[in-house]
């Protein structure tokens, strides 16, 4: 009886001291958020996984930070494991097909983002769909999709003020672009880039700027060709 009793006090002593760590675990992931500390909140959330990684919110923050630091493979691991054993909500997808195509994986990133498209309709996915044909360089899909969406953009005012994120060289991270600007821009950039048609490329880059004169990456892009041009021109 005496060992039962003992055996008892233990169990309640280590059930206790888990359940405080992960309450400091906690604690300190917040204080993180709060600070707005990737690195920190990273160090937290291992904290917890280590304590208890059963807890999918956990799982989903975690995949989703490593993902932002570009440990793809890392953050993936962790994505799998919360999309296999619950619900996995589209920005964790959405940063999955990111992740997929950093690797290099299109074909895997294509499928979450079809997925993406017929659940949720929402017209910022063919915009990644596009963007994974133009890295894949699957030129004829790209066309046909491109130019499906221009025509689509035209008579559907819901999807003509999508808006999308591309990288903003000057001011730096993303910068929000209405959608027939972003479509126009990745038009020009596949002509410079996968068939080297410099002035198709010129051309839609300047149309991407009267579409939207803020957008940064064509200006950005249209400067680099002056560049090589004046070069050549030595």
């Amino acid at each position: 009886m005496k060992y039962l009793v003992l055996l008892s006090v233990i169990l309640i002593a280590a059930c206790t001291s888990t359940s405080d760590r992960l309450k400091e675990a906690e604690s300190l992931y917040k204080l993180a958020l709060e600070n707005k500390d990737p690195s920190l909140a990273r160090v937290a959330l291992c904290q917890i996984m280590l304590i208890d990684s059963t807890i999918p919110a956990y799982q989903d923050s975690l995949a989703r930070l490593y993902i932002a630091s570009s440990n793809f493979e890392t953050g993936l691991r962790y994505a799998e494991k919360v999309c296999k054993n619950g619900p996995c909500e589209n920005i964790l997808k959405e940063n999955m097909a990111a992740a997929y195509q950093q690797l290099g994986k299109n074909d895997e990133a294509e499928k979450i983002i079809k997925g993406l498209i017929a659940d949720s309709k929402d017209n910022k996915y063919l915009f990644q769909q596009l963007l994974i044909y133009f890295n894949a360089g699957k030129t004829t899909s790209f066309d046909s999709l491109s130019s499906a969406m221009l025509q689509q953009i035209e008579i559907d005012s819901t999807m003509a003020k999508t808006i999308v994120p591309i990288v903003a060289p000057s001011s730096g991270g993303d910068q929000m672009v209405p959608i027939k600007a972003a479509v126009y821009f990745l038009i020009g950039n596949n002509a410079l880039n996968t068939t080297r048609d410099i002035n198709k490329g010129v051309e839609y880059m300047q149309l991407s700027l009267k579409e939207f004169a803020p957008f940064e990456m064509p200006r950005y892009v249209l400067q680099q060709v002056e560049q090589l041009m004046a070069q050549q021109g030595r």
